[in-house]
């Protein structure tokens, strides 16, 4: 280089910085992107505070320097074209530099380690790639720099103006501005006055540190990074809302990866701050949730480099999976860091959660629960999609307390999380019943307002989860008949739908096994669970039936298959006959006795295998039938008619306009009774079907 007349002040510059001249003349390979000497006088010109090299600090011009030398020896054909696999290597456009980027964050008072510094050489292989235009790198970089057609090399905002000059070592690419280190995201956001509020909160909600031995120990003699004489310990700085905020070179496996941000304005989010957080938690910063703060963030970040051409595309999509969309003048400023693109922005971008059905619970203290359940659960990504529509029925954290559902941050083992307190135990509840629990309050492709629920006509909706819940009257209900829900906060309406909130858990219910299992079989007991099935449930056991899926297992004589099969995700609707029905048709002798109370006789193979079949003729299959009459017709049971061809005693449902009737095959014809809702619950909720009680026992079938 000395022997170029045009690039004298870089060599002077060099001869500056201790040691490099001889690191130079060393055995290894080096790629120098030198500055002209017109590089320069435009630096100097345009630079407030240094008029010369003489002005520049050693140690700021150590690094300076060093910014412009790479590692190994790249003539422009490596940089064009750095496979001759076409489909290889396509995404190389960063490379390490000699400089290195230790940091000091003042406010922790903490050195922060970094590997070296990269800067990025874009050839059209690059543009082509990344669909990135001329005027995207004019807009990135500004007035005055433009894509080089000559050399096809740009290195960040230079341009390369005479390449591939070739020394004993390495070789050398003249660029027409000196290149400046940047700063990366995070590290922008820091030292920037315009998003002074907005990185206080990040990093106090979202930022931690961990010791870096092995940075710490290479520093050696040199790792004053605070400038106070003494060597500092280095430390890696790791954010929540992105583990590569500051990160100098992230990677995706072994491709580079670059980031975008889109950061708003201290004007835009202090407005933000103050009209849409603060109001809704007492204004006080520390009550508002990290998970409303971490989907905010996450909002204005991009693990892609989004050029401004993709941007007006509208192919910008947020970490969370939001489509970001933006015009022009939401755009206040544009800049490349070292780990990717930084727009600064006129507005907030709020996530897709926050105007969707889950939004409200983000923004409510009396929500939390349901918020942080949703994102635990991954039902938020369903809820937020603005492809369907849907009603959320919320409930609040009291209504989760009373189920013994608590949120506990530090548990005495484990991590945070929804725990039980059993006798004082913490007992972690899974995800998966999280996401069963809260599939019960999701009604799919549907909007109900208020007055929808308020309508004296009970209606019957499917939920996430595959049941169903029942509204009437402006009250909920599924499994639990007997326990009725409030909306407590109505018509919160959102852009797919209704948030409802309400004041009790609608919980999920059991399989229709579990239900009639669940039957106390003590008529005399004082505390009694689902007794109108006691006597179904007698001729159940009594014929062997106490599996999960209805399987007889009392005989190894009997090899049936089950009656619901449960794990097949298929759907019944399962007529019981009522105690009285039962009791009636066992006296007149056309059901065996059973039962504690009128002990049933010894039972052969036989007489199981006929309670066995019998049992399985009130099961209607894959259906689920209501007594709102909107379902009728004649479907198969599951008590086999005919073996070959395989087919099924069959049960015809009709509506009178007022009441469902059911047939038999014989023609014995019983009612669902709605009239005497405490004696004779019907359309009782189950995992894998409905139940309803019916007055006859249809002993044709046994």
């Amino acid at each position: 280089m000395a022997s170029e007349p045009t690039l004298s002040t870089f060599v002077s510059a060099i001869d500056k910085v201790p040691g490099l001249k001889d690191e130079l003349n060393s055995s290894g390979l080096f790629t120098v992107m030198a500055p002209s000497n017109d590089a320069f006088t435009k630096y100097f010109t345009a630079h407030a505070k240094y008029k010369k090299i003489d002005d520049i600090p050693v140690k700021e011009l150590t690094q300076m320097v060093k910014y412009h030398i790479l590692k190994w020896m790249l003539f422009q054909g490596n940089f064009i074209k750095p496979s001759s696999d076409p489909t290889i290597n396509v995404d190389i456009y960063k490379y390490e530099t000699r400089a290195v980027a230790s940091y000091y964050d003042a406010a922790a008072k903490k050195g922060v380690y970094y590997p070296s510094k990269m800067i990025q050489v874009y050839t059209p292989r690059f543009f082509s790639y990344y669909g990135v235009t001329s005027q995207d790198y004019t807009d990135v970089y500004g007035t005055g720099s433009a894509v080089n057609a000559q050399t096809q090399m740009n290195v960040m905002s230079s341009s390369v103006v005479q390449k591939d000059i070739a020394s004993g070592n390495g070789v050398i690419h003249v660029i027409d501005r000196v290149l400046e280190l940047v700063n990366n995201i995070a590290q922008e956001l820091e030292n920037n006055a315009e998003y002074e509020d907005y990185n206080r909160i990040m990093k106090r909600r979202f930022l931690s540190y961990t010791y870096n031995q092995a940075g710490t120990r290479a520093q050696g003699n040199n790792g004053d990074v605070n400038g106070d004489g003494l060597v500092d310990s280095l430390f890696n700085r790791t954010y929540t809302t992105d583990a590569n905020l500051d990160n100098e070179n992230p990677l995706s496996g072994t491709k580079s990866l670059s980031l975008t941000g889109f950061i708003p304005s201290k004007t835009a989010f202090k407005n933000y701050y103050e009209t849409r957080l603060m109001p809704n938690f007492y204004g006080i910063e520390d009550s508002i949730p990290t998970h409303t703060l971490q989907l905010l963030y996450k909002g204005h970040l991009a693990s892609t480099m989004d050029w401004p051409s993709k941007i007006d595309k509208g192919q910008s999509v947020s970490e969370l999976g939001d489509k970001i969309t933006l015009a022009r003048s939401d755009i206040k400023g544009i800049k490349m860091t070292s780990n990717g693109i930084l727009y600064t922005l006129n507005k907030v971008i709020e996530p897709k959660s926050f105007t969707t059905v889950p939004g409200p619970s983000f923004f409510s203290p009396q929500y939390w629960y349901l918020a942080e359940a949703l994102i635990r659960t991954n039902l938020l990504g369903l809820l937020s999609s603005g492809d369907a529509k849907f009603t959320l029925l919320a409930p609040t954290n009291a209504a989760f307390a009373a189920r013994g559902i608590y949120w506990i941050e530090k548990p005495i083992a484990g991590a945070p999380g929804f725990f039980r307190k059993p006798n004082g135990l913490e007992t972690p509840v899974a995800i998966s019943e999280l996401t069963t629990l809260l599939g019960n309050h999701i009604i799919m492709n549907t909007s109900l307002s208020i007055s929808d629920m308020n309508s004296p006509v009970e209606k019957f909706y499917p939920t996430q989860n595959g049941t169903f819940i029942s509204i009437v009257n402006g009250k909920i209900s599924g499994t639990e008949r007997d326990s009725l829900v409030s909306v407590v906060n109505p018509n919160v309406s959102q852009s797919n739908g209704f948030f409802q909130g309400i004041n009790k858990i609608i919980y999920y219910p059991g399989t229709l096994y579990e239900q009639i299992n669940g039957a106390t079989s003590d008529p005399n007991a004082a505390l009694q669970t689902n007794p109108q099935y006691r006597k179904f449930k007698e001729l159940m056991v009594a014929s062997g039936i106490n599996v999960a899926d209805f399987a007889n297992t009392a005989s190894t004589t009997l090899p049936l298959a089950p009656i619901t099969a449960s794990t097949q995700n298929r759907k019944f609707t399962l007529f019981v006959p009522s105690n009285e029905a039962i009791t009636a048709a066992q006296n007149a002798g056309k059901l065996p006795k059973t039962g504690a109370v009128t002990p049933n006789t010894t039972l052969t193979d036989a007489i199981r295998l006929q309670l066995y079949n019998y049992v399985s003729s009130f099961f209607a299959t894959d259906t689920q039938i209501f007594t709102d009459g909107k379902t009728t017709g004649t479907f198969p049971s599951r008590k086999v008619l005919t073996a070959t061809p395989l087919t099924y005693y069959p049960l015809t449902v009709s509506y009178n306009g007022t009441t469902l009737q059911v047939t038999s095959r014989a023609g014995e014809v019983a009612t669902v009774d709605k009239t005497q809702p405490a004696l004779y619950p019907q359309n009782k909720f189950a995992k894998d079907g409905v139940i309803h009680v019916i007055n006859n026992a249809f002993t044709s079938q046994f």
